[in-house]
Protein backbone atom coordinates (compact mmCIF):
# COMPACT_ATOMS: atom_id res chain seq x y z
CA UNK A 1 0.00 0.00 0.00
CA UNK A 2 2.93 2.39 0.98
CA UNK A 3 4.45 1.45 -2.49
CA UNK A 4 0.78 2.22 -4.21
CA UNK A 5 0.62 6.05 -2.47
CA UNK A 6 4.18 6.94 -3.12
CA UNK A 7 3.36 6.04 -7.37
CA UNK A 8 0.02 8.47 -6.77
CA UNK A 9 1.88 11.12 -5.96
CA UNK A 10 4.93 10.59 -9.15
CA UNK A 11 1.35 10.20 -10.98
CA UNK A 12 0.27 13.11 -9.59
CA UNK A 13 3.15 15.09 -10.23
CA UNK A 14 3.23 13.96 -13.60
CA UNK A 15 -0.39 14.66 -14.45
CA UNK A 16 0.26 18.57 -13.62
CA UNK A 17 3.31 18.81 -15.68
CA UNK A 18 1.41 17.76 -18.47
CA UNK A 19 -1.45 20.04 -17.73
CA UNK A 20 0.44 22.92 -17.51
CA UNK A 21 2.78 21.80 -20.77
CA UNK A 22 -0.54 21.53 -22.53
CA UNK A 23 -1.11 24.89 -22.10
CA UNK A 24 0.76 26.70 -25.21
CA UNK A 25 -1.08 23.65 -27.49
CA UNK A 26 -4.28 24.60 -26.46
CA UNK A 27 -3.31 28.22 -27.47
CA UNK A 28 -2.07 27.19 -30.96
CA UNK A 29 -5.13 25.40 -31.24
CA UNK A 30 -7.52 28.30 -30.20
CA UNK A 31 -5.37 30.26 -32.91
CA UNK A 32 -5.24 28.27 -35.90
CA UNK A 33 -5.94 29.71 -39.21
CA UNK A 34 -7.45 27.33 -41.16
CA UNK A 35 -11.31 27.83 -39.62
CA UNK A 36 -13.91 28.91 -42.48
CA UNK A 37 -14.89 32.52 -43.43
CA UNK A 38 -18.93 32.05 -42.69
CA UNK A 39 -19.40 32.98 -38.71
CA UNK A 40 -15.89 33.68 -37.91
CA UNK A 41 -16.65 35.15 -34.40
CA UNK A 42 -18.85 32.37 -33.65
CA UNK A 43 -15.92 29.54 -34.43
CA UNK A 44 -13.47 31.48 -32.25
CA UNK A 45 -16.13 31.34 -29.21
CA UNK A 46 -16.29 27.75 -29.65
CA UNK A 47 -12.79 26.85 -29.73
CA UNK A 48 -12.11 28.86 -26.33
CA UNK A 49 -14.90 27.31 -24.94
CA UNK A 50 -13.98 23.92 -25.66
CA UNK A 51 -10.30 24.56 -24.69
CA UNK A 52 -12.18 26.09 -21.41
CA UNK A 53 -14.10 22.82 -21.00
CA UNK A 54 -11.33 20.53 -21.69
CA UNK A 55 -8.99 22.10 -19.07
CA UNK A 56 -12.08 21.88 -16.69
CA UNK A 57 -12.67 18.10 -17.48
CA UNK A 58 -9.20 17.68 -16.31
CA UNK A 59 -8.89 20.01 -13.75
CA UNK A 60 -12.13 18.05 -12.21
CA UNK A 61 -10.59 14.54 -13.20
CA UNK A 62 -7.55 15.51 -10.88
CA UNK A 63 -9.50 17.38 -8.27
CA UNK A 64 -11.93 14.12 -8.06
CA UNK A 65 -8.99 12.14 -7.93
CA UNK A 66 -6.87 13.78 -5.01
CA UNK A 67 -10.52 13.94 -3.32
CA UNK A 68 -10.56 10.19 -3.05
CA UNK A 69 -7.30 9.59 -2.52
CA UNK A 70 -6.99 11.62 0.65
CA UNK A 71 -10.75 10.71 1.72
CA UNK A 72 -10.99 6.76 1.27
CA UNK A 73 -6.94 6.13 0.82
CA UNK A 74 -7.52 2.52 2.60
CA UNK A 75 -10.24 1.13 -0.06
CA UNK A 76 -8.82 -0.54 -2.50
CA UNK A 77 -11.43 0.39 -5.04
CA UNK A 78 -11.76 3.76 -3.91
CA UNK A 79 -7.42 3.74 -4.56
CA UNK A 80 -7.56 2.51 -7.89
CA UNK A 81 -10.67 4.79 -8.94
CA UNK A 82 -8.05 7.32 -8.09
CA UNK A 83 -5.52 6.35 -10.29
CA UNK A 84 -7.73 5.72 -13.19
CA UNK A 85 -9.01 9.44 -12.61
CA UNK A 86 -5.32 11.00 -12.86
CA UNK A 87 -4.67 8.92 -16.59
CA UNK A 88 -8.32 10.06 -17.59
CA UNK A 89 -8.01 13.55 -16.67
CA UNK A 90 -4.34 13.53 -18.92
CA UNK A 91 -5.13 10.62 -21.84
CA UNK A 92 -8.69 11.64 -22.42
CA UNK A 93 -10.13 14.77 -21.89
CA UNK A 94 -7.43 16.91 -24.11
CA UNK A 95 -4.24 17.68 -22.56
CA UNK A 96 -2.10 15.06 -24.00
CA UNK A 97 -3.36 15.36 -27.02
CA UNK A 98 -2.42 19.31 -27.06
CA UNK A 99 1.27 18.06 -25.33
CA UNK A 100 2.37 16.15 -27.41
CA UNK A 101 2.38 17.88 -30.92
CA UNK A 102 3.42 20.97 -29.30
CA UNK A 103 6.35 19.66 -27.65
CA UNK A 104 7.06 16.75 -29.34
CA UNK A 105 5.86 17.01 -32.61
CA UNK A 106 7.35 13.71 -34.28
CA UNK A 107 4.74 12.11 -31.86
CA UNK A 108 2.19 12.10 -34.24
CA UNK A 109 -0.82 10.27 -33.54
CA UNK A 110 0.69 8.62 -30.61
CA UNK A 111 -2.35 10.51 -27.85
CA UNK A 112 -4.72 8.70 -29.94
CA UNK A 113 -3.27 5.76 -29.48
CA UNK A 114 -3.10 5.47 -26.01
CA UNK A 115 -6.39 6.63 -25.52
CA UNK A 116 -7.56 4.01 -28.30
CA UNK A 117 -5.39 0.62 -26.90
CA UNK A 118 -3.45 1.50 -23.78
CA UNK A 119 -6.34 3.36 -21.58
CA UNK A 120 -8.82 0.40 -22.51
CA UNK A 121 -7.21 -2.06 -19.87
CA UNK A 122 -7.70 0.02 -16.73
CA UNK A 123 -11.52 0.70 -17.73
CA UNK A 124 -11.86 -3.25 -18.37
CA UNK A 125 -10.99 -3.95 -14.96
CA UNK A 126 -12.36 -0.52 -13.45
CA UNK A 127 -15.56 -2.05 -14.73
CA UNK A 128 -15.14 -5.56 -13.49
CA UNK A 129 -14.07 -5.01 -9.87
CA UNK A 130 -16.42 -2.00 -9.31
CA UNK A 131 -17.71 -1.05 -6.92
CA UNK A 132 -15.99 -3.49 -4.00
CA UNK A 133 -12.53 -3.99 -5.41
CA UNK A 134 -13.01 -7.38 -5.85
CA UNK A 135 -13.26 -10.24 -8.70
CA UNK A 136 -16.03 -11.87 -8.37
CA UNK A 137 -16.37 -14.35 -9.81
CA UNK A 138 -12.60 -15.23 -9.33
CA UNK A 139 -12.65 -16.25 -13.00
CA UNK A 140 -12.95 -12.68 -14.35
CA UNK A 141 -9.61 -12.09 -13.97
CA UNK A 142 -8.63 -14.06 -16.97
CA UNK A 143 -10.56 -11.21 -19.03
CA UNK A 144 -7.51 -9.28 -17.36
CA UNK A 145 -4.73 -11.55 -18.55
CA UNK A 146 -6.35 -11.64 -22.05
CA UNK A 147 -6.89 -7.56 -22.37
CA UNK A 148 -3.21 -7.26 -21.02
CA UNK A 149 -1.96 -9.69 -23.66
CA UNK A 150 -3.90 -7.67 -26.46
CA UNK A 151 -2.40 -4.58 -25.29
CA UNK A 152 1.24 -5.95 -25.40
CA UNK A 153 0.53 -7.88 -28.49
CA UNK A 154 -0.65 -4.42 -30.59
CA UNK A 155 2.76 -3.03 -30.18
CA UNK A 156 4.03 -6.71 -31.62
CA UNK A 157 1.60 -6.28 -34.20
CA UNK A 158 1.12 -3.23 -35.33
CA UNK A 159 3.67 -1.37 -37.50
CA UNK A 160 2.26 1.60 -39.12
CA UNK A 161 0.49 3.24 -35.33
CA UNK A 162 -1.54 5.21 -37.68
CA UNK A 163 -3.31 1.51 -38.58
CA UNK A 164 -4.97 1.61 -35.18
CA UNK A 165 -6.18 5.28 -35.58
CA UNK A 166 -7.54 4.47 -39.12
CA UNK A 167 -8.52 0.71 -38.20
CA UNK A 168 -7.45 0.76 -42.11
CA UNK A 169 -6.15 -3.17 -41.64
CA UNK A 170 -7.63 -6.20 -40.60
CA UNK A 171 -5.21 -6.28 -37.80
CA UNK A 172 -6.11 -3.10 -36.54
CA UNK A 173 -9.88 -3.75 -36.77
CA UNK A 174 -9.48 -6.87 -35.54
CA UNK A 175 -8.36 -5.35 -31.93
CA UNK A 176 -10.63 -3.16 -32.27
CA UNK A 177 -13.39 -6.02 -32.28
CA UNK A 178 -11.53 -7.78 -29.71
CA UNK A 179 -11.69 -4.84 -26.94
CA UNK A 180 -15.42 -4.08 -27.84
CA UNK A 181 -16.05 -7.82 -26.72
CA UNK A 182 -13.96 -7.38 -24.27
CA UNK A 183 -15.59 -4.69 -22.80
CA UNK A 184 -19.08 -6.54 -23.67
CA UNK A 185 -18.16 -9.23 -21.43
CA UNK A 186 -16.90 -6.75 -18.62
CA UNK A 187 -20.60 -5.20 -18.57
CA UNK A 188 -22.38 -8.79 -18.35
CA UNK A 189 -20.30 -9.70 -15.63
CA UNK A 190 -21.28 -6.70 -14.01
CA UNK A 191 -25.00 -7.57 -14.77
CA UNK A 192 -24.30 -10.47 -13.21
CA UNK A 193 -22.77 -8.97 -9.71
CA UNK A 194 -25.40 -6.93 -9.78
CA UNK A 195 -28.58 -9.54 -9.06
CA UNK A 196 -26.03 -12.55 -7.38
CA UNK A 197 -23.42 -10.71 -5.18
CA UNK A 198 -24.46 -6.78 -4.79
CA UNK A 199 -26.18 -5.42 -1.61
CA UNK A 200 -28.96 -2.48 -1.40
CA UNK A 201 -26.28 -0.30 -1.07
CA UNK A 202 -23.77 -1.48 -4.00
CA UNK A 203 -26.46 -1.61 -6.25
CA UNK A 204 -27.18 2.36 -5.89
CA UNK A 205 -23.58 2.67 -6.33
CA UNK A 206 -23.88 0.24 -9.86
CA UNK A 207 -26.66 2.24 -10.61
CA UNK A 208 -24.63 6.28 -10.93
CA UNK A 209 -21.93 4.25 -12.57
CA UNK A 210 -24.53 3.18 -15.62
CA UNK A 211 -26.60 6.37 -15.83
CA UNK A 212 -23.10 8.16 -15.98
CA UNK A 213 -22.19 5.56 -18.80
CA UNK A 214 -25.64 5.81 -20.36
CA UNK A 215 -25.75 9.04 -20.54
CA UNK A 216 -21.87 10.01 -21.40
CA UNK A 217 -22.02 7.68 -24.19
CA UNK A 218 -25.58 8.81 -25.78
CA UNK A 219 -23.88 12.50 -25.63
CA UNK A 220 -20.19 11.17 -27.56
CA UNK A 221 -21.99 9.16 -30.21
CA UNK A 222 -24.29 12.34 -31.45
CA UNK A 223 -21.44 14.36 -31.31
CA UNK A 224 -19.64 11.66 -33.23
CA UNK A 225 -22.14 11.63 -36.36
CA UNK A 226 -20.83 15.43 -37.25
CA UNK A 227 -17.20 13.94 -36.63
CA UNK A 228 -17.42 11.70 -38.76
CA UNK A 229 -19.19 13.57 -41.52
CA UNK A 230 -15.99 15.88 -41.38
CA UNK A 231 -13.23 12.89 -41.62
CA UNK A 232 -14.69 12.30 -44.79
CA UNK A 233 -15.25 15.08 -46.36
CA UNK A 234 -12.71 15.47 -49.63
CA UNK A 235 -8.67 16.84 -48.68
CA UNK A 236 -9.49 20.12 -50.75
CA UNK A 237 -12.61 21.17 -49.29
CA UNK A 238 -11.91 23.03 -45.94
CA UNK A 239 -14.37 22.46 -42.69
CA UNK A 240 -17.78 23.76 -42.34
CA UNK A 241 -18.41 26.82 -39.84
CA UNK A 242 -20.01 24.34 -37.07
CA UNK A 243 -17.00 22.33 -37.32
CA UNK A 244 -15.80 23.91 -33.98
CA UNK A 245 -19.23 23.52 -32.22
CA UNK A 246 -18.55 19.37 -32.01
CA UNK A 247 -16.04 20.00 -29.42
CA UNK A 248 -18.32 21.61 -26.87
CA UNK A 249 -20.50 18.42 -26.64
CA UNK A 250 -17.54 15.88 -26.85
CA UNK A 251 -15.92 17.55 -23.74
CA UNK A 252 -19.05 17.61 -21.82
CA UNK A 253 -20.05 13.98 -22.66
CA UNK A 254 -16.68 13.09 -20.97
CA UNK A 255 -16.89 15.26 -18.01
CA UNK A 256 -19.79 13.01 -16.74
CA UNK A 257 -17.91 9.59 -16.32
CA UNK A 258 -15.46 10.82 -13.91
CA UNK A 259 -18.16 12.45 -11.40
CA UNK A 260 -20.67 9.20 -11.48
CA UNK A 261 -17.87 6.71 -10.37
CA UNK A 262 -16.94 9.31 -7.98
CA UNK A 263 -20.10 10.40 -6.23
CA UNK A 264 -20.75 6.35 -6.30
CA UNK A 265 -17.51 6.01 -4.48
CA UNK A 266 -18.30 8.75 -2.10
CA UNK A 267 -21.80 7.48 -1.70
CA UNK A 268 -23.24 10.95 -1.59
CA UNK A 269 -26.90 10.89 -1.76
CA UNK A 270 -27.06 7.57 -3.58
CA UNK A 271 -31.01 6.94 -2.69
CA UNK A 272 -31.49 10.12 -5.30
CA UNK A 273 -30.24 8.12 -8.22
CA UNK A 274 -33.75 6.73 -8.93
CA UNK A 275 -35.30 9.83 -9.23
CA UNK A 276 -32.57 11.41 -11.50
CA UNK A 277 -33.03 8.48 -13.57
CA UNK A 278 -36.80 8.96 -13.92
CA UNK A 279 -36.54 13.01 -14.53
CA UNK A 280 -33.91 12.25 -17.59
CA UNK A 281 -35.82 9.44 -19.34
CA UNK A 282 -38.96 11.83 -18.77
CA UNK A 283 -37.67 14.99 -20.27
CA UNK A 284 -35.97 12.90 -22.80
CA UNK A 285 -39.14 11.59 -24.33
CA UNK A 286 -40.83 14.90 -23.63
CA UNK A 287 -37.92 16.53 -25.87
CA UNK A 288 -38.15 14.34 -28.59
CA UNK A 289 -42.05 14.17 -28.77
CA UNK A 290 -41.92 18.02 -28.32
CA UNK A 291 -39.56 18.32 -31.07
CA UNK A 292 -41.60 16.62 -33.21
CA UNK A 293 -44.49 17.87 -32.50
CA UNK A 294 -42.93 21.00 -33.16
CA UNK A 295 -41.86 20.19 -37.05
CA UNK A 296 -45.34 18.82 -37.50
CA UNK A 297 -47.16 21.63 -36.60
CA UNK A 298 -44.47 24.06 -38.83
CA UNK A 299 -44.82 21.97 -41.71
CA UNK A 300 -48.64 21.97 -41.33
CA UNK A 301 -49.33 25.46 -41.15
CA UNK A 302 -47.06 26.44 -43.39
CA UNK A 303 -48.93 23.95 -45.97
CA UNK A 304 -52.02 25.49 -44.52
CA UNK A 305 -50.98 29.16 -44.85
CA UNK A 306 -49.10 28.10 -48.89
CA UNK A 307 -52.72 27.05 -49.46
CA UNK A 308 -54.37 30.09 -48.48
CA UNK A 309 -51.98 32.56 -49.91
CA UNK A 310 -51.19 34.25 -46.95
CA UNK A 311 -48.56 36.44 -47.14
CA UNK A 312 -45.15 36.44 -45.00
CA UNK A 313 -46.86 33.40 -42.72
CA UNK A 314 -43.04 32.62 -40.83
CA UNK A 315 -44.03 34.99 -37.66
CA UNK A 316 -47.78 33.73 -37.38
CA UNK A 317 -46.18 30.03 -37.85
CA UNK A 318 -43.56 30.53 -35.29
CA UNK A 319 -46.10 31.77 -32.92
CA UNK A 320 -49.16 29.41 -32.98
CA UNK A 321 -46.17 27.01 -32.90
CA UNK A 322 -44.79 28.10 -29.35
CA UNK A 323 -48.02 28.44 -27.72
CA UNK A 324 -48.90 25.03 -28.75
CA UNK A 325 -46.05 23.99 -26.94
CA UNK A 326 -46.30 25.54 -24.23
CA UNK A 327 -50.16 24.26 -23.82
CA UNK A 328 -48.58 20.45 -24.41
CA UNK A 329 -45.44 20.81 -21.96
CA UNK A 330 -47.46 20.10 -18.64
CA UNK A 331 -49.82 17.29 -19.63
CA UNK A 332 -47.47 15.49 -22.35
CA UNK A 333 -45.41 15.13 -18.97
CA UNK A 334 -47.80 13.98 -16.70
CA UNK A 335 -49.23 11.33 -18.71
CA UNK A 336 -45.27 10.19 -19.84
CA UNK A 337 -43.91 10.81 -16.26
CA UNK A 338 -47.19 8.19 -15.16
CA UNK A 339 -46.33 5.92 -17.88
CA UNK A 340 -42.95 5.25 -16.97
CA UNK A 341 -43.83 4.93 -12.92
CA UNK A 342 -46.44 2.44 -14.44
CA UNK A 343 -44.05 0.44 -16.16
CA UNK A 344 -40.70 1.01 -14.38
CA UNK A 345 -41.63 2.40 -10.89
CA UNK A 346 -44.77 -0.22 -10.00
CA UNK A 347 -44.05 0.21 -6.13
CA UNK A 348 -44.39 4.38 -6.04
CA UNK A 349 -47.38 4.19 -8.89
CA UNK A 350 -49.37 1.48 -6.69
CA UNK A 351 -48.43 3.97 -3.56
CA UNK A 352 -49.69 7.19 -5.14
CA UNK A 353 -52.93 5.52 -6.04
CA UNK A 354 -53.54 4.69 -2.59
CA UNK A 355 -52.98 8.18 -1.56
CA UNK A 356 -54.96 9.71 -4.15
CA UNK A 357 -57.62 7.26 -3.14
CA UNK A 358 -57.48 7.95 0.73
CA UNK A 359 -57.49 11.56 0.01
CA UNK A 360 -60.90 11.52 -1.44
CA UNK A 361 -62.04 9.54 1.38
CA UNK A 362 -61.13 12.19 3.90
CA UNK A 363 -62.99 14.41 1.56
CA UNK A 364 -66.21 12.56 2.09
CA UNK A 365 -66.07 10.25 4.99
CA UNK A 366 -67.17 11.51 8.54
CA UNK A 367 -66.74 8.37 10.19
CA UNK A 368 -63.58 8.32 12.51
CA UNK A 369 -63.86 3.95 12.78
CA UNK A 370 -64.37 4.11 8.85
CA UNK A 371 -61.22 6.85 8.70
CA UNK A 372 -59.01 5.39 11.06
CA UNK A 373 -59.50 1.84 9.29
CA UNK A 374 -59.08 3.42 5.61
CA UNK A 375 -55.42 5.01 7.45
CA UNK A 376 -53.99 1.74 8.75
CA UNK A 377 -54.91 0.10 5.39
CA UNK A 378 -52.91 3.17 3.51
CA UNK A 379 -49.96 2.61 5.83
CA UNK A 380 -49.64 -1.14 5.23
CA UNK A 381 -50.16 -0.98 1.34
CA UNK A 382 -47.62 2.08 1.31
CA UNK A 383 -44.87 1.07 3.85
CA UNK A 384 -45.87 -2.27 4.43
CA UNK A 385 -44.77 -1.99 8.34
CA UNK A 386 -44.43 -5.28 10.17
CA UNK A 387 -47.37 -4.30 12.30
CA UNK A 388 -49.25 -0.82 12.84
CA UNK A 389 -50.94 0.91 15.72
CA UNK A 390 -52.74 3.92 15.73
CA UNK A 391 -53.48 6.21 18.55
CA UNK A 392 -56.04 9.30 19.18
CA UNK A 393 -54.82 11.72 21.44
CA UNK A 394 -58.45 12.87 23.16
CA UNK A 395 -58.60 16.62 23.25
CA UNK A 396 -59.10 17.62 27.14
CA UNK A 397 -61.18 20.88 26.22
CA UNK A 398 -64.06 18.64 24.65
CA UNK A 399 -66.67 17.74 26.78
CA UNK A 400 -68.33 14.26 26.45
Amino acid sequence: MRFARAFWWVMLVASLVILVGSLPGYWMQVNRSDLASDLLIVQRVALWLGMLLSLASAILSLALAALLFFKKQTDRMALFLSFYLLGYGILMVGPLEHFLPFWFPASGNLAVILQAVLFALPTIVLILIFPNGIFAPRWTRWLVVAAGALMLSTFFVIRDPDEIVRGSTFTAASIYVAIGVLLVISFGVQFYRYFKFYSPLERQQAKWVVYGFVVSYVVLMLVSIPYYYLQNLPPAMPFPWWAALGGLGWWLGLMIQPLAFTLAILRARLWDIDIIVRRTVTYAVITLLLALIYFGIVISLQQIFARLAVGQPNELVTALSTLALAALFVPLRNKIQGAIDQRFNRKKYDAQKVLEKFSQTVRDETDLEKLTGELINVVHETMQPRSVTLWLKKDKSSKD
